[in-house]
């Protein structure tokens, strides 16, 4: 072993940018740099081929000094070896004791935290009788049921945080409740994410005026810094925002915004600027783009601390939990959401996450089971106890590509955030709409790069498999759910305070979740607003697919196209391959052959096949000589829509003239073409 250090660079002459780029140019024979190279964001900034320090400014040691105070994960000194984030995991299930059977496997399997999410009954303050009782989440409607989803659930030991939308405070008396039977509450660390802002953007509903629910936040949040030392009682939770269509920079301002308006609000209600942001944690969402992922959360944290110093709070330390998106999760070739996850898991490790939910790679398709869940955790612990992922403090700190994606990503929420600040604040831009409304646009032009794969979905629009067998999942007995639920005896008792040691007191004494939310919101004018939307990245695909799986089953035949290859295979090959694709993505299955050499042989096999739908495929010079010929052969054949593979430039009148109906290329709207199909078809 030598001291000596190596300098493996010393033989060859030093580069520079200029070089690079002369060289880079000269690679590309005339293509525009800018078109090949250069990478266009949602976002509004582009992202360079290659960064230099030159691209910083003297930034990178500043924004490395600020993960690092403001990472909870961080320890003291830069020798010190990081702790690891909390491996969380989600849980939905409606019955209580498969809900608790899945909880303790996960727990004794690497799992560190839950996150219990309240059916939609519960977290509108409703019991286990109407029609959405048992729906979206467990049926927890009183501590007997807390009990028994939490039965040999060590709450000092494994951190419990809740999901409990509108009804996020008698959820919280009601753990409370469970907290004090354990004695634990001088060690549990449970985070009860109250979200009033955000719970009425994403559900559509708050049950009193925003301005009364923040003072109710802020009492609330005393309470809980009373009673327990490590529990968090605010969640800036944006997650809905990025699946609603938000950009990252977007769900960032929105975030910002957000959390000022609860420091705000805390403060007001005589909590000092520390114990008020100590109060408050971030849960946002982590998409497919992995260098995207690891800046936002970077990002995040430099200007949650900005804000904190603005306002005297020195200790700008901020705990982050990053989720797996659930836009990103599809339903069709479920597997590919393996990769997915793991890409989000390890971006949320590398941008310094404090706790990190994966979601289950069949979360789109219904509850998942003991393997999904067991996926889902190995993930992260791969990452920590294999790749050590954990053990280096600010990993992508250093990359002159990363420090320069925080900073603008930084720099472009920073300003939008300034933006809702200057409209009136959050609570306005909530209340009127004019965020949804932004982010609907947002969506909008997304679903046109996806549907024209500008955008491409690897196992959806890129590479179907239409022949995938179907991944099912469990279907509880819910009417069964509900019986149960209301045969279990509840509390009689109606005289309820006001205050969280009453909810606290009357829970432990039997009352509902439904009798506290009415007991803190009784007479209040609720407020109600339209929802943000749900949006997965593979919906629209996903609903030609369930059409044409639907139409296979019914009839024990795929909807189908037959290609009119042209000419030897290597001929015909690349644009059969791509119209396979093409039409795979939804759902319609390919006819193919080794190609004709005349338009009399394809017309007997189009006729032979039972098609009534085909696509001509070949080269540009067999277009010019055959394309027309095959086109009426296949029309008097039967072919009731004919299509083309390529672009027919200045031969598209006469190849419309001869029948061709469309033409299918790099750019083509695959989910109009597919529709239209579909419905020629007459699948349903």
């Amino acid at each position: 072993m030598t001291d000596q250090s190596l300098k493996l660079a010393s033989e060859f002459p030093p580069a520079d940018y200029a070089a690079w780029r002369k060289l880079a140019e000269a690679a590309l024979n005339g293509a525009p740099f800018d078109k090949k190279l250069v990478t266009h964001l949602r976002d509004g900034f582009d992202i360079q081929p290659i960064y230099t320090a030159d691209d910083l400014d003297g930034d990178t040691a500043q924004i490395h000094d600020g993960l690092v105070a403001t990472s909870k994960q961080l320890p003291a000194g830069d020798d010190a070896a990081a702790t690891g984030w909390d491996i969380r995991q989600l849980h939905a299930h409606p019955d209580l004791k498969a809900v608790n059977t899945a909880i303790l496997e996960d727990l004794e399997n690497g799992v560190t935290s839950v996150l219990l999410r309240l059916d939609h009954a519960a977290r509108f303050g409703n019991g286990p009788d109407g029609d959405d009782a048992g729906l979206g989440g467990v049926m927890i409607y009183n501590l007997d049921d807390l009990n028994s989803a939490l039965e040999g659930v060590y709450t000092n030991l494994a951190p419990i945080a809740l999901d409990g939308g509108a009804a996020a405070i008698p959820l919280a008396a009601v753990l409370t409740a469970r907290i004090a039977r354990d004695d634990s509450s001088k060690d549990a660390a449970p985070a009860f994410n109250l979200d009033p802002i955000g719970t009425l953007a994403r559900e559509g509903y708050c049950p009193t005026n925003i301005e009364d629910a923040l003072e109710q936040a802020a009492s609330f949040a005393q309470n809980i810094s009373a009673t327990f030392p490590h529990a968090t009682a605010i969640n800036v939770n944006s997650t809905g925002w990025y699946n609603a269509g938000a950009t990252d920079s977007m769900e960032l301002a929105i975030a910002l915004a957000t959390g000022l308006a609860y420091f705000r609000a805390l403060v007001k209600g005589g909590m000092d600027g520390a114990r008020a942001a100590a109060s408050i944690t971030f849960t946002t969402a982590i998409g497919s783009d992995f260098f995207a992922g690891i800046a936002k959360l970077r990002a995040l944290r430099l200007m949650w601390r900005r804000i904190l110093q603005a306002s005297d709070v020195k200790d700008g330390a901020v705990s982050i939990s990053a989720m797996s998106a659930e836009q990103i999760i599809t339903k069709v070739d479920p597997w590919v959401n393996m990769l997915r996850t793991t890409v989000t898991s390890f971006a949320a490790g590398l941008g310094g996450a404090d706790s990190v939910v994966c979601l289950p790679y069949d979360h789109a398709i219904g509850l998942p089971d003991s393997f999904s869940r067991r996926i889902a955790r190995n993930t992260q612990l791969i990452l920590q106890e294999e790749s050590n992922v954990h053990r280096v403090i600010d990993p992508a700190g250093g990359s002159w590509f990363i420090e320069n994606l925080t900073r603008d990503l930084a720099l472009n929420a920073w300003q939008k955030f300034q933006d809702i600040e200057g409209n009136g604040g959050i609570v306005s831009a909530v209340e009127n709409g004019s965020l949804a409304r932004e982010i609907a646009d947002l969506w909008q032009k997304r679903e046109s790069r996806l549907a024209t794969r500008r955008e491409p979905l690897t196992g959806v629009s890129e590479f179907p498999n239409i022949d995938e067998a179907a991944v099912t999942c469990e279907q509880p007995d819910i009417a069964a759910l509900r019986a149960a639920a209301a045969s279990r005896p509840g509390s009689a008792d109606d005289k309820i305070g006001h205050d969280f040691a009453d909810l606290v007191k009357a829970a432990k004494n039997g009352a509902s979740i439904a009798q506290l939310f009415t007991a803190l919101y009784g007479g209040a004018t609720p407020t109600r607003i339209t929802p943000l939307p749900r949006h997965r990245l593979s919906e629209a695909f996903e609903g030609n697919r369930r059409r044409a799986s639907a139409h296979k089953q019914e009839t024990g035949t795929a909807p189908q196209i037959f290609l009119c290859n042209i000419g030897r295979v290597a001929e015909h090959t690349a644009r059969a391959s791509f119209s396979r694709n093409f039409f795979g993505a939804g759902g319609i299955e390919a006819i193919s052959n080794n190609g004709f050499a005349n338009a009399h042989d394809a017309a007997t096999a189009f006729g032979d096949s039972g098609a009534k739908v085909a696509i001509i495929c070949g080269s540009d010079t067999q277009y010019a000589e055959h394309a027309a010929e095959m086109a009426k052969a296949l029309k008097a054949a039967g072919a009731s829509r004919i299509y083309l593979a390529g672009h027919p430039g200045d031969n598209r009148a006469a190849f419309e003239a001869a029948g061709i109906d469309d033409f299918i290329f790099m750019g083509s709207d695959v989910i109009a073409t597919t529709t239209t199909t579909l419905d020629h078809l007459g699948v349903k």
